[in-house]
């Protein structure tokens, strides 16, 4: 009898804990109960010319597609100093941070896109809802920082005065001329390079356009009136006493076909002062000035 009661109590035993390993005492927590807030501290982001906008994205994890986020505006009175800016605000998303694993931000014609175009930076989650977005990335604009190059002034024409109105980024002192661009990457889908001379003494600025182009050698997109086959060229201001600078920036596609009219983007990466005096070979050096001419940014998910 006793060994009858000893085996009954085991096997209550092992039918009560096997009820509850098998049955939870509370229900697991669950995701998307708060709305998602943000904060954006960007560094050289600045104000895009009119019908251009940055616009915030999202990739879910392990999604080929991503979420528009968030149109974002450049407002002055929004600087916390020459180079920085901040956003802040809250989403329509109400999901975990858990879930989205890259952003970036991009330049579009307007609020309308479904899809990002001119990609400007990107970044991967570094922690949960932190993303640090680089021009540098893989699919953002490129990684400009070492790029280097030179103009020269100079014409086939037999009219000698030209030279005044022509250079190339191009090293023609040697017998076979070679470009003068150095470390020039592939651009990201939806960028191209732009030549430009700018001149601020004037009100408004004088704004000169030389054409557009992807590759160091080779004609650009303006070279009706060319001699040699680099970016630059000919165009009619004469640009000798005059206090501008050679300027080359990254330019988004979508405006290329009225940026002419439109004036060069806020992104220079190469610029270079014109001398007073201008002859044949006239070299300008041009520094690189990505530091100021392509923004980074931090982002920082929060759940409200």
């Amino acid at each position: 009898m006793n060994r009858f009661c000893v085996l009954l109590s085991v096997c209550l035993f092992s039918i009560l804990v096997g009820c509850g390993t098998s049955t939870p005492t509370q229900t697991p927590p669950t995701s998307g109960t708060g709305v998602i807030n943000y904060v954006i501290s960007a560094q050289d982001l600045r104000a895009p010319r009119p019908n251009e906008t940055y616009i915030l994205w999202l990739r879910p994890t392990g999604s080929t597609s991503l979420i528009k986020v968030m149109e974002l505006v450049v407002d002055k009175y929004k600087l916390h100093g020459p180079d920085s800016l901040g956003f802040s605000g809250s989403t329509s998303l109400t999901d975990s941070l858990l879930r989205y694993d890259e952003a970036l931000i991009s330049l579009e014609p307007d609020t309308t896109v479904t899809v990002p175009g001119s990609i400007l930076m990107r970044g991967v989650a570094i922690s949960p809802g932190i993303f640090d977005l680089d021009p540098a990335a893989e699919g953002a604009v490129a990684d400009l920082r070492f790029v280097t190059g030179l103009a020269t002034f100079a014409t086939k024409s037999p009219d000698s005065s030209r030279v005044h109105h022509e250079f190339y980024l191009a090293d023609l002192s040697q017998p076979v001329p070679t470009s003068s661009l150095s470390n020039l990457p592939n651009l990201g889908a939806n960028w191209h390079y732009a030549v430009w001379v700018t001149d601020s003494v004037f009100s408004p600025a004088h704004l000169f356009y030389y054409g557009a182009f992807l590759h160091p050698t080779g004609h650009d997109s303006d070279s009706t009136n060319d001699s040699f086959a680099f970016p630059g060229g000919y165009e009619p201001p004469t640009l000798d006493r005059s206090y501008g600078k050679i300027e080359v920036t990254v330019e988004p596609d979508f405006h290329l076909a009225d940026v002419k009219r439109r004036g060069p983007s806020p992104f220079p990466i190469l610029e270079g002062s014109l001398p007073l005096k201008i002859y044949s070979n006239t070299v300008v050096p041009l520094q690189n000035v990505v530091r100021r001419g392509l923004p980074g940014a931090r982002l920082k998910l929060t759940i409200q």
